[in-house]
């Protein structure tokens, strides 16, 4: 029996990887990889699913959908519809997903405490820095730019340039 080809340098790539790199040649840009990917996301403020947002916790204006153009008011049959709805329409959005950047190593957060008082959800803290939290709007106001202490770390929000909150 004969087992699939093997992958290698000189199998010839697909025409769509071919096209893809000489995109990517003719723009002067190098492929990069996952790590490329999560610095370059996390510095736009940009979520990746479960990994940056709390399973089963997380809501979708909260995290930002509606300016990433991922909640569409019109369709409906979702799951957390009515939630997202009564959310938007009622304008109670407290919270928002907010890009940080850390001073400190990269750690996972379980909250990020303004005095004392835990005042939103963090997440994982991924590349060189960069990471999300979920933070009350009145909190980050109040800060007005100073660092925010949450497990020892102190992190300094940044709203995403492209959010309309």
């Amino acid at each position: 029996m004969r087992g699939p080809a093997p992958r290698g340098a000189g199998r010839p790539r697909p025409p769509a990887a071919r096209d893809a790199q000489a995109a990517l040649d003719a723009a002067g840009l190098d492929r990069g990889d996952a790590a490329d990917w999560d610095r370059w996301r996390l510095s736009l403020g940009v979520p990746d699913g479960s990994r940056d947002l709390l399973v089963d916790k997380s809501f979708l204006l909260e995290s930002n959908f509606e300016e990433l153009n991922g909640v569409d008011f019109h369709k409906g049959c979702y799951v957390g519809q009515e939630n997202t709805t009564r959310s938007k329409f009622r304008g109670v959005v407290r919270k928002r997903l907010f890009r940080v950047e850390a001073e400190a190593a990269p750690c996972r957060l379980r909250h990020a405490p303004d005095g004392g008082r835990a005042r939103g959800r963090g997440h994982a803290l991924g590349r060189d820095g960069l990471g999300l939290a979920l933070l009350r709007l009145d909190e980050v106001e109040a800060a007005a730019g100073a660092p925010l202490l949450a497990d020892g770390a102190r992190l300094v929000p940044r709203k995403p340039d492209w959010a309309n909150f």
